[in-house]
């Protein structure tokens, strides 16, 4: 066990020992090479500058204008038409989905309304139709905080006023039915803008 670490403590001196050594310096002879004299400004640090000196680049000065031209205001066109954004509703499974929903939904049939609505709400996603199908399911279940729930997501997707209307009315319905006043209040004047 001694024998070991004497062996390896003898060793790092060695290596230690080598490392340190300084090595002899050896001479290389220079070459001699000219240096191109230029002319430098000293600095204090005793840095050298100088000045780049091409013939090519020169300072003009451009000749002044007359009269300013007058600024051009370009105005954009208004648009008259919002944007449609193809929501799925075009697609005839969807319509089909979305009618038997309706059906079902006027026949009070809420077990089927609600699969139907869920159905279309698949098929297009971004339509906000089932979202009011599904809001006016949970509130005729007393489920008031979902109907609401549901019935602002399908504003965030209904692109008509008319659509946004009825969500309206189905937030203003269940913010009654829970006495929320801050909600009715905010029902009321986005019914009143519509």
């Amino acid at each position: 066990m001694f024998v070991k670490k004497g062996i390896l403590i003898s060793s790092l001196l060695i290596l230690v020992g080598c490392q340190t050594t300084p090595e002899p310096k050896q001479t290389k002879p220079q070459a001699t090479q000219e240096k191109p004299v230029q002319k430098g400004i000293p600095t204090p640090d005793g840095v050298k500058i100088t000045p780049y000196d091409q013939g090519e680049i020169s300072k003009q000065s451009l000749p002044k204008p007359s009269k300013p031209a007058p600024p051009k205001i370009i105005v954009p066109k208004q648009q008259v038409a919002q944007q449609h954004i193809d929501d799925g509703t075009s697609l005839v499974p969807y319509r089909n989905t979305i009618a038997e929903a309706n059906k079902a939904l006027k026949a009070a049939k809420w077990d089927d309304a609600e699969k139907h609505a869920l159905q279309a709400q698949r098929l297009a996603p971004q339509a906000a139709e089932p979202f009011l199908y599904l809001a006016l399911i949970s509130e005729h279940r007393n489920q008031n905080t979902n109907a609401e729930s549901l019935a602002r997501r399908g504003l965030s997707y209904a692109q008509t006023p008319p659509m946004k209307r009825e969500l309206w009315k189905v937030i203003l319905n269940s913010a009654t039915k829970q006495k929320n006043t801050k909600v009715i209040t905010e029902a009321q004047s986005h019914l009143k803008a519509l």
